[in-house]
């Protein structure tokens, strides 16, 4: 599971998140913008499938089946 605290990231994807419900979009963007910031992640969490997004005030929480893969926080 990769870790990534930033109040940056996490404001960037609760905006994303009020049009776009779909998990794995949500990911896709934040993988995206992580990549145009040439934030450091291992090249498969580019190619991951999420289909379960758990949000909280100050976490969001990516998962596959039931491995969460990704934790954003700030």
């Amino acid at each position: 599971m990769q870790k990534i605290q930033s109040t940056k990231y996490l404001d960037a994807v609760k905006a994303y998140v009020v049009d776009h419900k779909d998990p794995a979009m949500v990911y896709a963007f934040l993988m995206n913008t992580l990549w145009k910031d040439k934030y450091k992640l291992p090249d498969k969490m580019f190619y991951q499938r999420i289909d379960i997004l758990e949000k909280t005030n100050n976490c969001m929480r990516f998962y596959i089946g039931t491995e969460c893969v990704l934790v954003l926080y700030s």
